[in-house]
């Protein structure tokens, strides 16, 4: 291509549109012109960032690739606001991070970065002009990081929060499984007592003895050896008397703690020829009755997680109002409590005096998720987590506490800034704890950090008024 050719080619870019002659073909000598097919890798993710690119013809899409995610950043393209791209002169950009691929056969020029002192000279209005640019493809790409560290943390307590579902639901279902068939049995045993034609005084035994072993009375806490022996006795007490099937009802019986003793009371008032009966009908209530709480514990947990999300997000609530963080910080343990059961020990530390703030409580919740699940994974499932709220003169403090390995003195005072992360390719964007900070600061408040191996303390300090 001619050097006639590439100043006409600059002369179309906006930021250069207005450049005098002599200065447009100082910038085509000073850069390399390259051209592309379509689909051809531009910049390698994680490359240096040494050179401006200028998009004379076609364009590039740039994505993070990362672990099980590729993520669109943005389109450069010749003619359109973005035709100058890569490295920009003030810009921090040491490594590009996201890998471009050609989108149509392209054009381009590449301009080292070790020219920029001398085209800001000779150019004065290029500065400006580039900065703009610089500022709008900035602003753009921390919108788009930040919506899509927003997905990601709604994708991973989406995660959470189904697979904390999934526990009582399937224990539930099981549970109403198994209710059909001692409903069944309790009928069936039920009939059949009715044909032994049972005196008045036999039935009210009997109804007495099932709601006393039914009712809220002290469970055995057993071994399983212990268990197996009181399992043996009872199985051996029922054979003896010609019970049918004794094997299959002595564990129900033992685990509504039903001992031999009582239930010789009931033989005594039983007829023999009934007893069999009796004892079927006793141990298909106890079924019925366990059964029964059992959906009754898992519908309650559903319960529990449904009413966890809701003040999580606090969807039902006005964006500001008077907050009792506490009540944040525990729907946040609950949300994230898959992760937790896996070897974290929890400390609540509420001080009796916690004041409620003025605040979005559903932001807030964003801070407590951050922070915490930060703290978790730095303890890699295993550890002490503190969590502590207070008042600290005119002050909210929250603390979240971890002894995990700590933060590096070299790296904590980056952690704030946004896109940076200690974590691997794919494990994080960088902007959880940016966006945590910028929450607090819009709340007037302030957040640090304190870290040594064994303990990292994050606090929040909200102002109360």
């Amino acid at each position: 291509m001619s050097g006639t050719d590439l100043v006409a080619a600059l002369r179309r870019v906006r930021v250069f549109q207005d450049l005098p002659e002599e200065d447009l073909a100082w910038l085509a000598a000073q850069g390399r012109e390259a051209r592309y097919a379509e689909g051809e890798v531009v910049n390698r993710q994680g490359a240096p960032a040494d050179h401006m690119l200028i998009f004379l013809e076609g364009g590039v899409e740039a994505r993070r690739e990362e672990e099980g995610l590729v993520g669109r950043r943005y389109i450069a393209r010749a003619g359109e606001p973005d035709e100058v791209s890569g490295k920009l002169p003030y810009s921090r950009l040491t490594n590009f991070p996201s890998t471009s691929r050609t989108l149509a056969p392209t054009w381009l020029l590449r301009l080292p970065e070790s020219a920029f002192p001398e085209m800001l000279a000779r150019m004065p209005t290029l500065g400006p002009r580039l900065v703009a640019v610089m500022a709008d493809r900035i602003r753009d790409a921390t919108q788009g990081e930040s919506q899509r560290e927003q997905l990601l943390a709604l994708g991973r307590l989406s995660a959470g929060l189904a697979h904390e579902l999934n526990n009582p639901a399937a224990a539930g279902k099981r549970a109403a499984a198994s209710l059909r068939g001692a409903l069944a049995e309790l009928s069936g045993a039920g009939e059949r007592l009715e044909g032994h034609c049972l005196e008045r005084e036999a039935r009210a035994a009997l109804g007495a003895f099932e709601r006393r072993a039914a009712g809220d009375r002290p469970r055995p806490a057993l071994s399983p050896l212990d268990r197996g022996d009181r399992e043996d006795e009872l199985a051996g007490w029922l054979e003896d008397r010609g019970v049918p099937g004794a094997w299959d009802l002595a564990p129900g019986l033992v685990e509504a703690g039903v001992e031999p003793g009582e239930l010789e009371g009931l033989a005594k008032l039983i007829p023999e020829a009934a007893l069999g009966d009796a004892v079927r009908h006793l141990t298909a209530t106890l079924a019925v009755e366990a059964l029964t709480r059992e959906v009754e514990d898992s519908t309650g947990r559903i319960s529990e997680l449904v009413g966890a999300i809701k003040e999580h997000t606090h969807l039902d609530r006005a964006p500001r109002g008077p907050v009792d963080v506490r009540r944040g910080l525990d729907s946040t343990l609950t949300i994230l409590g898959h992760k937790l059961r896996g070897g974290v020990r929890v400390e609540r530390d509420y001080a009796p005096d916690v004041p409620t703030v003025e605040a979005n409580a559903g932001e807030l919740n964003q801070v407590w998720t951050n922070l915490i699940d930060n703290a978790i994974d730095a303890m890699k499932g295993r550890g002490h987590l503190l969590v502590r709220a207070g008042r600290e003169g005119d002050h909210l403090l929250v603390e979240i506490v971890d002894d995990g390995p700590g933060i590096p003195p070299d790296v904590q005072p980056h952690i704030f800034e946004p896109f940076f992360t200690t974590k691997g390719v794919g494990a994080g964007s960088g902007l959880g704890l940016d966006i945590s900070g910028r929450i607090v600061r819009g709340h007037r408040g302030e957040i640090r950090v304190t870290s040594r191996p064994g303990e990292t303390r994050f606090q929040v300090r909200l102002p109360i008024r």
